[in-house]
């Protein structure tokens, strides 16, 4: 049975869930072996965390050390991760997916003995999504309903005015376009975009939504697929991450799902 030796790129919230799973439930599997972060404090933190000391490395030389390397850090070092990762014949999980939308990574994958993972992330549909893009795909659409503390301090409010709620509004329309822009103006809030534009029509082609909303006490993400085989309709109603509302809790799950699929020999849906 082959172990993993993993390393993980970024301290923060994910990173140091991910960095938890696998030292307990994936430990058969997969060995920590170190971790990438610019912030000395974060790396003692996680370290603390999980009860393990572990050598904080420059990023070169966490790859070279690794099987397989997991991005936790932010959509700006995503596509460089993917790059060294691929091009050195390593298996890489990418959680900032939106990073990638401009990053021409079918070409590296081509040439490669590596893998790269980008798990679902905090909706449900892509394995349908999936499926119905082998035949003719006509429209995907994200509808996705935040409380506004977890759009704080997003690109898009240097620009524009952050919501505010008048003469009574619950609800309120803050974004609309394409998957990449939304990529671009939300980049560490709208990762369900990135996933669901690289699942099906491409970042350019895939429509979003984004509101902001007085009461609301989870993240929703409402998916509408049409195509050839029909229709699709998701509703994901998720809990932000106790550490971090910009994140939410299924985000986690769904990387340590991916994790236990990477490294077992069962594959389960499409």
């Amino acid at each position: 049975m082959r172990k993993f030796k993993v390393g993980i790129v970024g301290c923060g919230t994910i990173g140091t869930a991910l960095a938890g799973a696998l030292v307990k439930g994936l430990r058969t599997r997969a060995d920590l072996v170190g971790v990438c972060e610019k912030n000395p404090e974060k790396a003692r933190e996680l370290c603390a965390r999980i009860g393990r000391k572990l050598p904080v490395l420059p990023l070169e030389a966490l790859v070279k050390k690794c099987d397989f390397v997991i991005e936790a850090a932010h959509p700006d070092v995503a596509a460089k991760v993917a790059t060294l990762a691929l091009k050195n014949d390593k298996y890489v999980l990418i959680m900032s997916v939106g990073g990638l939308l401009e990053f021409p990574f079918q070409k590296l994958i081509d040439k490669t003995y590596g893998r790269l993972y980008c798990p679902s992330g905090a909706i449900a549909g892509i394995d349908a999504l999936l499926a119905a893009q082998v035949d003719r795909l006509r429209r995907v659409r994200l509808v996705t309903t935040k409380p506004p503390r977890a759009l704080l301090g997003a690109p898009y409010f240097k620009t524009h005015k952050f919501p505010k709620f008048r003469n009574g509004a619950i609800k309120k329309l803050v974004f609309r376009g394409s998957a990449l822009e939304a990529s671009q103006a939300f980049p560490q809030n709208i990762n369900v975009a990135a996933i669901l534009s690289l699942a099906g029509l491409g970042p350019k082609r895939t429509e979003v939504e984004i509101w902001a909303t007085r009461f609301a006490r989870v993240n929703s993400h409402e998916i509408l697929i049409e195509g050839d085989f029909g229709k699709i309709r998701t509703l994901t109603q998720n809990f932000p991450a106790p550490q971090n509302p910009k994140t939410s809790y299924l985000a986690i799950l769904s990387a340590v799902a991916t994790l236990r699929k990477a490294f077992t020999t069962l594959r389960l849906g499409t």
